[in-house]
This record gives C-alpha cells, sequence and structure tokens, in this order.
C-alpha cells in the first residue's frame, strides 16, 4: 500500500528513511491466523510443518521485500547528495542519530560544536568551500569545522588567513547520508551521540553517529545539480 511520506517496512531491525523526493511507501505483510484443532499427533504434526514452511516463506517474502527497499533508497540517492557541496552553497547537517543539526553554540571557554541545532537557525548553518575531489571546509561566519588530536572543535579563520589541513574533510555519500573524514587525521570522523553530544572524532568511525542527512539553504548557482 503507498502513502507519501517515508519509507517503511515491516522488518523490526530496519530503518525508517526519508525519500530526497518526498516519498514514501509502506510495505505491510499480513499473515492471516491458523487456528489448530488437536485432533490427533498426526494432524497437528502436519499442520505444524505447514506453519513452519509458511513462515520461512513469508520471511523470505519480508527480507526480499526490504532489500528492494533500500536498492530503491540507494538508487534514488545516487549523485544527488555530493552534488550538494558546492562552494558558496550554504547547508545544514542533520544527524542521523540525533536527528537535529550540526550547529556552533557558545561554551565556557569559548565556541563549540554540538548536534542539537533547530531548524533554520543561523548558527546551525554551513558554507560549503569546495576544493575539488569531494573535499571540503565547512564554517559558520568563519568558524571552521576542524578534527585536532581526535576530537571536532571549531577554528575561526578570518578571510586570507592560510588555512591548514586540520579543518579539511573528505566528503563519502553512504545511502541518503554523507560522512565527513578528516583528511589531517585518516579515519576519523565528525560524530554525533543519541543526546545530541559530539562524540569523539578518534573513536567514530562510519557508523550511524557519523552520518548526516544534507538540507540545503542556499545557493548562489540558478540551477543545482542533483
Amino acid at each position: 500500500m503507498s502513502h507519501k511520506g517515508h519509507v517503511v517496512n515491516t522488518v523490526p531491525s530496519a530503518a525508517v528513511y526519508t525519500s530526497p523526493s518526498g516519498h514514501h511507501t509502506t510495505v505491510v505483510m499480513q499473515q492471516q491466523p491458523y487456528v489448530v484443532t488437536r485432533s490427533s499427533p498426526g494432524l497437528f504434526g502436519s499442520l505444524g510443518r505447514e506453519l513452519n514452511n509458511l513462515g520461512r516463506t513469508i520471511s523470505r517474502e519480508i527480507d526480499w521485500t526490504a532489500d528492494q527497499i533500500n536498492k530503491s533508497l540507494a538508487t534514488t540517492a545516487t549523485g544527488n547528495i555530493l552534488n550538494l557541496f558546492q562552494s558558496g552553497n550554504f547547508v545544514q547537517l542533520v544527524s542521523r542519530i540525533s536527528g537535529r543539526s550540526l550547529e556552533i553554540v557558545q561554551g565556557p571557554a569559548g565556541l563549540v560544536v554540538d548536534g542539537l541545532g533547530p531548524d533554520n537557525a543561523p548558527h546551525a548553518t554551513w558554507t560549503i568551500v569546495n576544493e575539488g575531489g569531494n573535499q571540503v571546509r565547512l564554517h559558520n561566519n568563519n568558524n571552521f569545522l576542524a578534527i585536532i588530536n581526535g576530537s571536532t572543535i571549531v577554528i575561526h579563520m578570518p578571510p586570507g588567513v592560510m588555512h591548514g589541513v586540520e579543518t579539511k574533510f573528505q566528503v563519502t555519500q553512504h545511502g541518503q547520508f554523507i560522512i565527513l573524514e578528516s583528511l589531517k587525521e585518516r579515519g576519523r570522523h565528525v560524530g554525533v551521540l543519541p543526546g545530541g553530544a559530539l562524540k569523539p572524532a578518534l573513536a567514530t568511525g562510519k557508523e550511524d553517529h557519523a552520518m548526516f542527512g544534507v538540507r540545503l539553504m542556499y545557493s548562489p548557482y540558478s540551477v543545482v545539480t542533483k
């Protein structure tokens, strides 16, 4: 049965995905109950085998359906997200784990980053500087995202100041999400914990904590390739 919104399947371990096109498909697999009358051990045993066979068939059908949904989402997302990382674009990075955006806030000792930013907030919007090969720098009012000594921080870099590689990230796409890997400290990624706090970059690989959805807030280009 089809509706508009999200993609949901009936497998408990499957995630809920939001399609870039704004559509969703709800797949419902219903099993009609069997009423078993215990008239004899032979009949019960036969019905039991039939139920087992039915269960295996339905399980295979659900697994196949979930696999087709995931393949469809990956196909429709491929090539879309990385093209949003053009120089001058403004984006929000929405954590897959917290459901909120990567933002800059004032901490006790200066500016810090967390994953609790609200929608459309200026301090949760990042300007893209693309240096080719999907290698980017991200800043908010010249406060640049960086990974130094295994920690994700922000560094203020006034215009015209020479940047080091610590503010440079390799962007890779994983389905409908992107991951930001430090080019200075390879294998370390920007990550968020479920409560919205930053996960140490040295402990963040390519798991869900490192994944972000991308929301384009502004583009200076008349057409953004998708």
